[in-house]
């Protein structure tokens, strides 16, 4: 085996996979349960249902991180393996942060918050699919080139 200065390279590799991928997920559901913990007399109401859109943003970004995670880590670049387990994982979590505002006073558990939470992370690995199989500069080598310069003699 491979030993450094600093300790086997299988054990440093695992540390930087979990600092590099897990560890902003799990800031991020941290972040999530925080913003939770707000009493709802506290929060603002800009317009009608604004809340589904807070829910729309923050659970596709979380399922960006999330499934990005996965995919490195996990479930590899190809399956669906990392898709199931990013719709999964973000739903669950999504759900126990409904059941935590139970908790918090002046908010409510809505099934309604937790369907788009479960549908931001599932159009989060959508959109991450749709980049994967049709990357930018595939389509941008695809385009026509302009037409061919002349040589001056």
């Amino acid at each position: 085996m491979i030993r450094s200065e600093g300790g086997d390279m299988a054990t440093r590799n695992r540390a930087s996979l979990f600092l590099f991928y897990w560890l902003p997920v799990l800031l991020y559901i941290a972040l999530i349960f925080g913003a939770s913990s707000i009493p709802g007399y506290d929060i603002p109401v800009l317009f009608p249902n604004a809340d589904k859109l807070e829910h729309l943003t923050e659970y596709a970004l979380f399922g960006l991180l999330l499934g990005r995670a996965f995919r490195f880590t996990v479930g590899g670049q190809r399956g669906a393996r990392w898709a199931l387990g990013t719709v999964a994982l973000g739903g669950f979590v999504g759900g126990m942060d409904e059941l935590y505002q139970r908790l918090t006073p002046g908010r409510t558990s809505d099934i309604r918050d937790w369907a788009v939470d479960l549908a931001a992370v599932t159009l989060a690995v959508l959109f991450t699919q749709y980049v994967r199989l049709h990357p930018i500069r595939r389509r941008r080598d695809a385009a026509p080139d302009p037409a061919p310069k002349q040589e001056s003699r």
